[in-house]
């Protein structure tokens, strides 16, 4: 009778363990463009993911940039580039710098720019609905609250 005790603590602490995890949030946290030396193409983009939800763990992810004609979900894209974001302990951030002047196509200054993370929906996050940022125009990328962090 003690070891079935027992052994039913142990159950409950397991279960415990796993319903007390927090799903990590993935956002991008920054999107920059840095001109060329005649200040007329981009020659880099930066791009900030960071995992805003405390007391989680993120997987290896991943991040894709988009350059398009404009903001019009139909628009063609011009030139695309992604990288691998490592796995990010809540708190945490990487920020990858892309060179888009080896692009074939020069991209002009002002193009609209849209940078998500995750694409694939390969993480199960506290929220999906904040992993895009625009420029020009700016918006999307809210990083979330840590009160939006749940189970």
């Amino acid at each position: 009778m003690i070891t079935k005790f027992a052994a039913g603590i142990v159950v409950a602490s397991a279960t415990l363990t796993t319903l007390g995890q927090v799903k990590p949030d993935l956002v991008v946290a920054g999107l920059t463009v840095d001109p060329d030396a005649l200040g007329q193409f981009v020659a880099r983009v930066s791009v900030t993911v960071s995992n805003v939800c405390r007391g989680s763990e993120a997987n290896t992810s991943f991040v894709i940039v988009t350059f398009k004609e404009n903001s019009a979900a139909a628009s063609k894209s011009i030139y695309f580039v992604g990288s691998r974001v490592r796995p990010l302990k809540g708190g945490e951030s990487q920020t990858l710098t892309f060179d888009a002047a080896a692009s074939a196509k020069q991209i002009a200054l002002g193009s609209f720019v849209l940078a998500e993370v995750d694409p694939y929906g390969k993480t199960s996050e506290a929220s999906e609905s904040n992993n895009q940022r625009t420029l020009n125009p700016s918006g999307g990328g809210n990083a979330s609250s840590p009160a939006q962090c749940r189970r």
